[in-house]
């Protein structure tokens, strides 16, 4: 299955503007996509703009935006109440690494009357995007890896800074080409360094803080295996973590001898909990996070609930493994 990329074209060649939108909380694979998108649109001559209502960023999403500034590479990024008032009948909004309404940047941009809907997460049982054209496909790594294909179809010119940030985003969503990769993945990542990216600067994006390094192997000491095939990890009471901590510590736990599904449980916020499941491909992650109002890929899920305890969902979460075929 392949994205069309001469449709995606003509929509975007038929629009007055278009508007490039992700999830909130941007990661780099959404970063990555919206920039390749963004380098088409500006290719085939058409106004755009980034909508990004996110105050703060990730640690290698900030890194971006900052090597982006210095290099002078100049971006139109927008707020919906900047843009909201020059909407036509022909604007274009294009969907990123999201196909859910209520995870974009401003769900106020949905009324734009034409959206592309670009997502690789498994369709879930809620709302999502009512879309002229959407491409959904699990299947692949990630966002940025269908937006190469749009790019390499359509022999699209990427700065070499950008095509390291859609590379990052392919090494984050596939734990350094360990899970969800394929021969496709692999040529998107030669795609990207043939435009020039560099592991040198891809080094720099990925670098992260020693404090949370630190604190991710003492959650790991701490797991516990479940029935010689799960293992589970809790994060510490008093410390939040973001959402791409969480799935590092499960990656890392797949690692462990005979271990085939990984949960992290953790607080992202004071209200709200997270866990992040992994999967090698034999146990499926999705079903189980599902039964905690989550999803995903069979590999590789997550889910955030409200109103309970650390120790409440890992006790839950323990219940939910036990019940399967082969466990406890």
């Amino acid at each position: 299955m392949h994205i069309e990329a001469d449709v995606v074209k003509e929509y975007i060649e038929n629009s007055t503007q278009v508007v490039i939108m992700a999830h909130r909380n941007l990661d780099l694979d959404a970063l990555g996509s919206s920039l390749g998108v963004y380098y088409l649109c500006k290719t085939l001559g058409k106004k755009a703009c980034l909508l990004i209502e996110d105050d703060q960023h990730e640690a290698g999403v900030a890194r971006s935006f900052s090597e982006l500034n210095r290099l002078k590479i100049n971006l139109q990024i927008k707020k919906f109440s900047q843009i909201e008032n020059k909407i036509d009948a022909k604007t274009l909004l294009i969907v990123l690494d999201t196909h859910m309404p209520n995870l974009v940047q401003n769900e106020l941009a949905l009324q734009i009357p034409n959206i592309i809907t670009i997502d690789h997460h498994i369709i879930g049982e809620g709302n999502r995007i009512a879309s002229s054209y959407e491409y959904i496909e699990y299947e692949q790594s990630s966002s940025v890896e269908i937006i190469i294909e749009l790019l390499s179809h359509l022999n699209i010119y990427i700065h070499p800074y950008i095509a390291t940030i859609m590379l990052a985003g392919i090494f984050i969503d596939t734990n350094g080409f360990f899970s969800k990769t394929s021969k496709k993945t692999h040529e998107g990542a030669a795609y990207l360094y043939l435009c020039g990216a560099t592991l040198k600067e891809l080094q720099y994006l990925l670098k992260e803080d020693i404090e949370k390094y630190n604190d991710r192997q003492r959650v790991i000491s701490e797991s516990k295996i479940i029935n010689n095939q799960f293992i589970i990890a809790v994060g510490h009471e008093h410390y939040l973590y973001d959402k791409e901590d969480l799935a590092k510590i499960s990656d890392t736990m797949l690692l462990f001898n005979q271990v085939e599904a990984s949960f992290t449980i953790g607080k992202i916020d004071t209200d709200t909990i997270g866990i992040s499941a992994r999967s090698l491909g034999n146990i499926n992650v999705q079903m189980i996070m599902e039964q905690l109002g989550g999803g995903g890929h069979a590999s590789d899920a997550a889910t955030q609930l409200n109103g309970d305890t650390l120790e409440g969902i890992r006790l839950k979460l323990k219940s939910i493994i036990n019940k399967l075929e082969g466990g406890l």
